[in-house]
């Protein structure tokens, strides 16, 4: 039910897409797009029937001496037909990147380029023993698996696969969202900007309290 339903909003938004001349994704995709995000939703809310369950506050750490810890996030504006794309790169200094790109057709394929986009960012800045951190399972997962990549992002999963090979250590692994919020930040200012803002050991202003309360935690 959940899929079907699924289906039918994306081609009623794919008909409004088209009438107001806006991008749009391809009609034969649209049963995998609905059903990526059914299983995106599903998973996000999974949880034990019954239970109330108390985890942990999730906190960002550093990484180990002589590396370097990437983290990555992505947000969607429909209602601009943007994404952004948020990356931070930090040892003991802090390097970050946020860029605003066409709306993807989903959230995993924004979850993919934004780790390509962090992978590059890594390589433009020289550093070659790097962790990348990401809030999207399916995506890291993906990443991580030596199996057939997901349909809708597979060729961008190749593509980071093929740019971390030219690292000396990369790393994926998966942290939730409140150990995110740095890169989520970043990921939303992005809608702000004409393009990509870069900023190398210092942050925009608005984001210190968010650097400040991931460094406290």
């Amino acid at each position: 039910m959940a899929w079907f339903s699924t289906i039918a909003w994306s081609l009623w938004e794919r008909r409004n897409r088209i009438c107001e001349n806006q991008p749009s994704w391809p009609l034969h995709g649209i049963g995998n797009r609905a059903k990526a995000m059914v299983l995106e939703f599903f998973d996000t809310h999974a949880q034990v029937p019954g239970s109330t369950p108390r985890f942990p506050r999730v906190r960002w750490s550093p990484p180990p001496v002589g590396f370097y810890k990437a983290n990555f996030d992505a947000a969607l504006f429909e209602e601009s037909n943007f994404a952004g794309i948020g990356v931070v790169i930090r040892d003991c200094y802090g390097k970050s990147v946020s860029q605003k790109i066409l709306l993807p057709q989903s959230v995993e394929q924004a979850e993919a380029l934004a780790a390509s986009r962090a992978v590059k960012f890594a390589t433009e800045l020289c550093l070659f023993e790097v962790i990348f951190e990401g809030d999207s399972l399916r995506v890291i997962a993906a990443i991580n698996s030596s199996g057939a990549c997901h349909p809708m992002f597979g060729h961008i999963v190749e593509e980071i696969r093929s740019l971390g090979s030219s690292l000396a250590s990369c790393q994926f692994q998966h942290i939730c969202r409140e150990g995110n919020a740095l890169a989520y930040a970043l990921a939303r200012r992005a809608v702000l900007t004409a393009d990509t803002d870069i900023w190398v050991e210092e942050l925009p202003t608005d984001l210190e309290d968010v650097f400040q309360c991931a460094l406290s935690q």
